[in-house]
């Protein structure tokens, strides 16, 4: 039994090293906004994305702080959502393909240095995880001359909510999964030592 337990585990460790040592045969997922330097407050930033593991589900785009540890280092409300075709392109769930910049994300002041915020891709199956990103590097406040719109507040929370309905359902989603994954592997647990 003993000896049973020893070689499955060098079996699995050498298959485990064989994996993280491989060099990757995919290409970096590659984010091309339409503009990343001298960009303001309010402006929209049209995206494309491929480079994506093929069929890659829950794929959002979005103005996060340089490191994701929790989801409000995001702007969740105005992030896309969408998924990988077979080819890996990022195809949005709802169509939308620019992202409305803000000027703060997670207590950030965006404005105050270039990089301070990005344009980020994660993946909710894993979002403290950077898939790739770039930075952005917004004009001075006093460099800018073209007021903003003003728009309503219905408006504006009709806006910010065209994208956000799935967003926040597949973060859902990814919790319940890797809660029933832990669940699972408690009871597995007990049962072996019972």
């Amino acid at each position: 039994m003993k000896t049973l337990a020893v070689s499955t585990g060098l079996v699995c460790a050498t298959a485990t090293a064989l994996v993280a040592l491989a060099p990757s045969a995919a290409a970096a997922p590659e984010l091309r906004p339409s503009q990343t330097d001298k960009v303001t407050v309010g402006q929209a930033i049209s995206i494309s994305l491929d480079g994506l593991p093929p069929n890659m589900p829950q794929v959002a785009v979005g103005q996060c702080k340089p490191q994701i540890t929790t989801p409000g280092d995001c702007n969740l409300t105005g992030s896309l959502l969408g998924n990988a075709d077979a080819q890996g392109a990022w195809r949005s769930l709802n169509g939308a393909t620019s992202v409305t910049l803000t000027a703060t994300v997670g207590g950030v002041d965006c404005t105050a240095a270039p990089g301070a915020c990005t344009l980020a891709v994660t993946s909710l199956m894993n979002p403290a995880q950077i898939l790739t990103s770039v930075p952005l590097n917004f004009t001075s406040a006093a460099a800018t001359t073209t007021p903003a719109p003003v728009q309503d507040s219905t408006a504006a929370a009709e806006d910010s909510d065209s994208g956000n309905t799935a967003l926040v359902i597949g973060i859902a989603a990814a919790a319940v999964v890797v809660l029933g994954a832990i669940a699972g592997l408690i009871l597995a647990r007990r049962r072996r030592t019972r």
